[in-house]
């Protein structure tokens, strides 16, 4: 009975280290009390597993990293990526401390390993779960809080560290197990395992900071594109009302003219051309999203000075759901290449339509003529310009803003009509 519940304090306590853990990383989905009841709950029910059915270390290995996995993702609001790689994270860092406590304790009293489990499991598992306790805390203070902002770059190839430290200390575990190892040899298993610990933390704080630096990069570009849509936008007030002064000035004159006339016909027609000054002037406000009429309005006085021919369509939708500088952001740089590109074609025309896709999605659609194709790599498009590193920026925005919001993108370039097609969905539920 006595080990018995010794082995639940076992499992109970590895559940709440994991919860703490996740916790420091993630915004939890239900209350605190449930999210922490499930994880034991989940826990205890491997001890069962564990106790009864299956007692293999490798297998329990992958179960543990499989019930990680699962309590990660649907307990917290957390991406794909960044659950598979804390979960083998968890998994490196209770093996390290278990096996750690093992050629300790092993040191200290001058014993296998193998008698360390069997004859002083007790004062093994206590230890074990302090160091695992450390470890965790250690790796979560390094950790940037998860936001929907996070990109986790090149997650696949940071998880190769912790993956092979996995099979590392298993294997060393294995080949050592039952052995009976000398002063030198316990303190160079020791010095082994610590030593594969403290570069997995290292080569995570670098991929951290440098994740940290990233999103500052791009905060700082963010910040710079708000504040060209501010002063643009001054610059727009300012000419639109300065064209309603030129009008009032010239509406004495309009009405001289009016007067003059003794033709109806003649009537009409100059009231028309004079209804379609004053509808230009009103063209800032059409989808009653204040910074997209913004951007929008700032577009189609660029393309009337390009030429080219400007065709908006917002049907049902004006991404009132996206945050401002997200909003700005992502039209800004897809019409920013729309211009580009449909600049220097011999057709000329952007045509962009905005919707609500059957209550599932908001969708946007960008067609502009392009007599060159885009360059990409692998499907991913890439900046035309020389200094790729000094460019490039307003395709990473972009990817970032639907990738923030759970999108999906995907383009086409039709050779045939010389037509670069941008279609971008995002789900309804954000």
């Amino acid at each position: 009975m006595v080990d018995f519940l010794f082995l639940v304090f076992t499992y109970v306590s590895e559940a709440l280290i994991v919860f703490l853990y996740a916790k420091a990383l993630y915004n939890e989905k239900l209350k605190n009390s449930y999210t922490l009841l499930i994880t034991v709950g989940t826990y205890l029910l491997l001890m069962l597993i564990y106790k009864f059915i299956i007692n293999n270390e490798f297998v329990n290995m992958f179960i543990i990293l499989s019930a990680n996995f699962l309590l990660l993702y649907f307990l917290y609001h957390s991406s794909l990526k960044s659950v598979l790689f804390h979960s083998i994270v968890l998994l490196v860092l209770q093996l390290a401390s278990e096996f750690l406590t093992a050629y300790i304790i092993a040191l200290v009293l001058n014993i296998t390993s193998q008698e360390v489990i069997t004859e002083h499991f007790e004062s093994g598992v206590v230890i074990s779960r302090i160091i695992y306790l450390l470890l965790t805390s250690i790796v979560a203070k390094l950790s940037t809080r998860e936001t929907r902002s996070n990109t986790w770059g090149k997650w696949y190839a940071l998880s190769l560290l912790p993956i092979s430290s996995v099979i590392i200390i298993a294997v060393f575990k294995a080949i050592t197990d039952g052995l009976q190892l000398n002063h030198a040899q316990n303190i160079v298993s020791i010095f082994s395992i610590s030593f594969v610990l403290i570069v997995n933390i290292i080569v995570y704080w670098i991929y951290e900071q440098a994740e940290k630096n990233s999103q500052k990069l791009i905060e700082l570009e963010l910040t710079s594109q708000k504040n060209e849509i501010d002063l643009q936008y001054l610059n727009l007030l300012e000419k639109k009302n300065e064209d309603m002064q030129i009008m009032a000035h010239d509406y004495k004159n309009h009405i001289q003219a009016i007067q003059s006339m003794d033709n109806i016909s003649d009537i009409h027609k100059y009231l028309s051309e004079l209804k379609g000054e004053v509808v230009n002037l009103s063209k800032i406000a059409q989808t009653k999203n204040s910074i997209l009429d913004v951007i929008l309005s700032k577009y189609s006085d660029i393309c009337k000075e390009k030429s080219i021919d400007f065709r908006i369509n917002t049907i049902t939708d004006n991404f009132e759901f996206m945050a401002i500088n997200d909003t700005s952001a992502l039209f800004n740089n897809l019409l920013d290449n729309a211009v580009e590109a449909a600049e220097p074609s011999n057709e000329k025309y952007i045509d962009l339509q905005i919707s609500n896709a059957l209550g599932s999605y908001h969708k946007i659609v960008l067609i502009n003529s392009s007599d060159k194709s885009p360059n990409s790599d692998r499907g991913k498009l890439i900046t035309s310009k020389k200094n790729k590193q000094l460019h490039g920026f307003g395709t990473k925005s972009i990817e970032r803003i639907i990738d923030k919001y759970k999108g999906e993108l995907q383009w086409n370039y039709y050779h045939d009509k010389k037509e670069f097609e941008i279609v971008i969905v995002i789900p309804i539920n954000q």
